[in-house]
């Protein structure tokens, strides 16, 4: 809370003298810059003084230096990486003339604290959410409705998909040569699935709850694991993160008006801070840098893929070419989550290795024993996985599912809605004997 405050004073007084100066560039740029610094302060050394005194002892040692440097601990205040982004961004654009200074500071630290996503986005802008702070908010029935729905939505994908996920990944990434071959690729690939719907879940019930009060949020998915490519990928996962990425840092060092060198060079920094942004570790790094390979290979290969489909005479809007695609956007993303799920780049390598041999366990052994609720248990989240993919297929493909569930009969509404809460409240995992888990973004 402290640190809360103490960001959003300091970005609140740096968008006041912004203001003041708006017609002196030079002053201006000297002042973001101040404010800037000022605002970054807590993040980087609550988040990231451990890491760099840890590099500079590896340094230190790389050249026989006997010295070795003590990390002072701090504890990570919940969401600091979240409403440290909303501040920066809200200073740079009162500094470009985007938006005028905020003046009610009570407005503005509601701007930084409301609660639905203050811990894990979205990342919100001034000019989305202050207006709607300004004016008297009346939350109708059908947002409320909508609102219900979302938070229902969210559980279910929390409680019931993640949740269940979560103790199988810990176990087998725990000990992957144990475990080598089928059981670690279930691991690999279910993981995949338990941060989309940890992080969608959250996402749900973070807007839904919104909606109660009348505050709209910025969405933050769209199907992302339907992408065809990574690019696409990254306009549908976690959507106001990548924007931010976007407009903040990719468009500032030059984006894509430059050349081709120049550009792919922005498209490295800019996943390099996206991965440093999640954690203070080389494998947070490494997973950004290679998504940032994924967009320069793709840039680069793009002429190549064209001939091949003019050979193949396959069209965008072929089914095979358009399948193929899919799968293989998910895969490579599907790697890359090694990485972020890691605590290391040398335990990533040895998930990676452990998939190439068998163990000695069987995988269905193994689900009996450490699953939760077994092989039923394993078989309710491999329907339920079914069941989002088929339902966002759908809605990919036919449109949103909700405009035209509105129009169903009040019956068959009611009827979706309690089959989805008895889920929720039978298949769902928590109670007593049950481990909760935080959510995964909330520690970022």
């Amino acid at each position: 809370m402290p640190i809360l405050l103490g960001v959003t004073l300091v970005s609140y007084l740096g968008g006041r003298i912004l203001q003041q100066h708006l017609a002196q560039k030079k002053a201006v740029k000297s002042v973001l810059a101040c404010f800037l610094a000022l605002t970054l302060a807590c993040l980087l050394v609550c988040k990231y003084t451990a890491f760099f005194i840890s590099c500079i002892n590896q340094l230190l040692h790389h050249f026989g230096s006997g010295v070795s440097l003590t990390a002072p601990a701090f504890l990570l205040p919940i969401g600091i990486s979240f409403f440290t982004l909303q501040a920066v961004s809200y200073l740079v654009d009162v500094a470009s003339g985007k938006l005028p200074a905020e003046k009610n500071f009570l407005c503005y630290l509601l701007f930084m604290s409301f609660f639905p996503s203050v811990t894990s986005g979205p990342i919100c802008r001034a000019p989305d959410l202050l207006p709607q702070f300004h004016t008297k908010q009346k939350a109708d029935y059908r947002m409320i409705k909508h609102g219900c729905l979302q938070m229902l939505w969210g559980f279910f994908l929390k409680l019931v998909i993640a949740d269940r996920i979560a103790p199988w990944v810990t176990f087998i990434y725990s000990d992957v040569h144990a475990y080598a071959g089928l059981p670690v690729w279930s691991a690999v690939l279910l993981y995949s699935f338990e941060i989309y719907a940890d992080f969608a879940g959250y996402t749900h019930i973070a807007l839904g709850a919104a909606e109660l009060f009348g505050i709209r949020l910025p969405q933050n998915f769209n199907l992302p694991y339907l992408s065809l490519s990574m690019r696409e990928f990254w306009r549908r996962w976690h959507i106001s993160f990548s924007t931010w990425l976007r407009d903040y840092i990719y468009i500032p060092l030059g984006g894509s008006h430059c050349s081709k060198k120049r550009k792919y060079f922005n498209v490295m920094v800019t996943f390099a801070v996206s991965g440093f942004w999640h954690g203070a570790g080389l494998n947070f790094i490494l997973w950004g840098l290679l998504h940032g390979f994924y967009q320069v290979a793709g840039g680069i290969l793009t002429p190549v893929k064209e001939k091949i489909n003019t050979l193949l005479h396959w069209k965008p809007q072929n089914k095979l070419r358009i399948v193929l695609s899919t799968l293989f956007t998910f895969c490579l993303v599907d790697f890359a989550w090694i990485f972020f799920r890691c605590g290391s780049v040398r335990q990533a390598l040895s998930v990676i290795h452990a998939m190439t041999y068998s163990g000695g366990n069987s995988l269905m052994e193994l689900v009996q024993a450490q699953f939760i609720n077994g092989v039923p248990g394993f078989r309710l989240l491999l329907i339920s996985i079914l069941g989002v993919m088929i339902l966002e297929c759908l809605q990919h493909h036919y449109g949103r599912l909700y405009p035209k569930w509105l129009h169903w009969y009040p019956a068959a509404q009611w009827i979706c809605v309690f089959a989805l809460l008895m889920l929720v409240l039978v298949c769902g995992v928590y109670g007593p004997g049950f481990d909760a888990q935080s959510f995964i973004y909330a520690k970022f």
